[in-house]
């Protein structure tokens, strides 16, 4: 996973269209979990240092997901 993802993301302003996210299960996706999720396009991003439980990091996802398309500014 690059952490500079993250920051590009949060540069590229609101998106439009689909956005796919894979949350992997507490103990991480292994090696050929994550080269597999990439073969498929998926694009490693860190939303931060803690380790978050399962359904906590779906709730996460899609707050960060409103916050980058615009959804919060309205």
């Amino acid at each position: 996973l690059d952490p500079r993802a993250g920051q590009a993301l949060m540069q590229t302003g609101p998106y439009q269209g689909t956005v796919n996210v894979l949350i992997g299960p507490e103990g991480g996706l292994s090696p050929t979990e994550v080269a597999t999720a990439q073969a498929a396009g998926y694009c490693g991003v860190r939303i931060g240092p803690r380790v978050l439980r399962t359904e906590t990091a779906a709730v996460v996802a899609l707050a960060l997901l409103q916050a980058l398309g615009g959804d919060f500014g309205r």
